[in-house]
């Protein structure tokens, strides 16, 4: 274990103010769309979201972002892949942040360095591979990256919003490539699984194993102390119950955990596409088929992916003929819902996607497209929703950078370096914000296949939810029920009220005042759940330190609701 560091540097800021107060970098002329699935164009019930986007100002490559709870961005990788780009203020600035303790690398797409943060705790885990040879001099000229074999990892932690980094060290393990880390509690004590200590939430890396790239096996690691030392969990390919089926360790991607501490893999095969499903913290897996995902040996980012909300709905996301698909699981896998089409209406050729969800029925993707069929230049999107366990979803899907001037372009595994393996998505802490995570490409590549690259965040800003609260739901299990709104206590997370800090919040439900409070800067409000009814109509007033206020109001019906509708008072400036 080692102390971290935090560079001064900083790079040039974007957009400062942004349009309407939004934050840096929204462009209301990029048009953002209301659809349904199939591409269906409708009319959006209020505001529609504005997109926005800015550069790190730092090079990067295959990219991943995380949210802290206190809401800074740590994007992965810049400028090198042993440090990250680090914004306070919404991505108008950025400086690096890197541990002080890490075998660094020379070269770029040798360690897969990927990014996340503990949605539950705000603590943010960052990973790479290691390995014998990370740096080309006094090696035969060329041969570096060929020589630069990946085997083993480091895992660096901060719970100081991406300050500093603390490091674990398994350089030895008989790990490869293409890790991913995921966190998420542990199975109940009377399952008999080893609990965290010290950490409410087990944090879990896999890898290629024993080498990169061929595996040909995955093998699964568990931290119990919050990300200091880890122990194998186990592997999760070859595992016993698994299918006679061609599975490449390429093919499988990240996992997630629900609220009763089981986890979910999704991985890509010859003849079918799996959830393989663990109770044991990753020691034994149960295979799942998902059947209307394709199918296939490598494939270039056309693997099934999965994401978990907060109600322990499960999404699958992957392309498929050019476009992107969705269903929906509210049995852990078991089923899922007939598969919707949900990529922006008009676009083609999907490619790199990347799914995040968060609160209850909230759900985002990012990844490259464009309008023209022909194209070879492609731009970044965003299509999310917070409708998702709806019968007939509500979609907002834009791009986040100008579609006049594209952004990335697929040159394949030799074509150029940096190569753009995959992307990253992440929402904050109260699961309502998704932010994207992707690289633009500044320059065609040079005499030498170099190119220019920077690391550029987006996100779609909803005027309509400014100030306003949401419905948080419980990490937890819940008893008695898996409906989003089972438990005994709602409680809605509020946002900002513009100009001023929140420091008085009423609720209202079905027309009945059912709480108020006063406080400072009051960032929750909850109450008991109203017995009777199956359907809530909440009105829910804040008010700022100004005089300032907003009125949210939704209805509720077990896990659907309706599009927030929302009114903004603005305090009188000379008062």
């Amino acid at each position: 274990m080692a102390a971290a560091a935090l560079t001064g540097a900083a790079a040039s800021g974007a957009e400062a103010a942004g349009a309407g107060g939004l934050g840096p970098g929204c462009h209301p002329e990029w048009a953002v769309l209301a659809h349904h699935a199939g591409g269906q164009v409708v009319t959006p019930p209020g505001a529609v979201p504005v997109a926005c986007g800015v550069d790190t100002g730092y090079a990067s490559s295959e990219s991943s972002i995380a949210v802290t709870g206190a809401g800074s961005l740590i994007y992965s990788p810049a400028q090198t892949e042993n440090s990250m780009a680090r914004s306070t203020d919404q991505g108008a600035n950025w400086s690096l942040t890197y541990p002080a303790d890490e075998q660094p690398t020379s070269f770029w797409n040798t360690v897969d360095p990927f990014v996340i943060a503990d949605r539950r705790t705000g603590r943010v885990f960052w990973t790479h591979v290691t390995g014998p040879v990370r740096n080309e001099g006094g090696l035969p000229q060329g041969s570096g990256f060929l020589l630069a074999a990946a085997y083993g990892f480091q895992v660096y932690t901060s719970t100081d919003d991406g300050r500093s980094w603390s490091t674990a060290d398994y350089q030895t393990a008989p790990m490869g490539d293409w890790e991913k880390l995921f966190t998420g509690p542990p199975p109940p004590p009377s399952s008999g699984a080893a609990q965290p200590v010290g950490y409410p939430d087990i944090v879990y890396i896999c890898a290629n194993s024993p080498v990169e790239v061929a595996g040909p096996g995955r093998l699964c690691y568990k931290s119990l102390d919050g990300g200091r030392t880890f122990v194998v969990a186990g592997y999760n390919s070859p595992s016993a119950g698994e299918p006679q089926d061609t599975c490449p360790p390429l093919n499988f991607n990240n996992g997630v955990a629900d609220s009763r501490g089981t986890i979910y893999i999704p991985a890509t095969c010859g003849r079918s596409d799996y959830v393989a499903v663990s109770h044991d913290e990753g020691s034994t897996y149960t295979w799942i088929p998902v059947k209307d995902a394709p199918t296939g040996t490598v494939l270039p980012s056309g693997y099934l992916q999965l994401a978990i909300d907060d109600a322990d709905t499960l999404y699958a996301i992957w392309p498929a003929n050019g476009l992107l698909y969705l269903e929906v699981s509210r049995d852990r896998g078991a089923s899922w819902s007939p598969p919707m089409m949900i990529a922006a209406p008009g676009v083609h050729d999907v490619q790199r996607p990347a799914v995040a969800a968060g609160a209850a029925g909230h759900v985002g993707v990012t990844y490259y497209a464009s309008t023209d069929p022909n194209a070879q230049r492609f731009t970044a999107y965003i299509t999310q929703t917070d409708d998702a366990l709806a019968s007939n979803p509500l979609f907002y899907s834009g791009p986040i950078n100008d579609p006049a001037q594209p952004i990335f372009h697929d040159y394949g595994l030799t074509g150029a370096s940096p190569r753009v393996d995959f992307i990253g998505g992440a929402y904050d802490a109260t699961g309502t914000r998704f932010w994207a995570g992707v690289v633009r490409q500044l320059s065609a590549p040079d005499a030498n296949g170099h190119l220019t690259t920077t690391g550029y965040v987006g996100r779609l800003a909803l005027p309509a939810v400014a100030g306003g609260a949401v419905l948080l739901v419980p990490a937890g299990p819940q008893s008695g029920s898996s409906s989003c709104l089972g438990q005994a206590r709602l409680t809605f997370h509020i946002n900002a009220v513009p100009h001023g800090r929140v420091v008085r919040a009423r609720a209202y439900v079905n027309g009945r005042r059912v709480v108020s409070r006063r406080g400072r800067n009051l960032t929750s409000i909850s109450f008991a759940r109203p017995p009777a009814p199956t359907t809530l109509r909440v009105r829910i007033v804040t008010t700022n330190n100004k005089g300032g206020r907003v009125i949210t109001r939704r209805t509720f019906q077990a896990c659907a609701r309706t599009p927030v509708r929302g009114r903004v008072r603005r305090h009188r400036r000379g008062g």
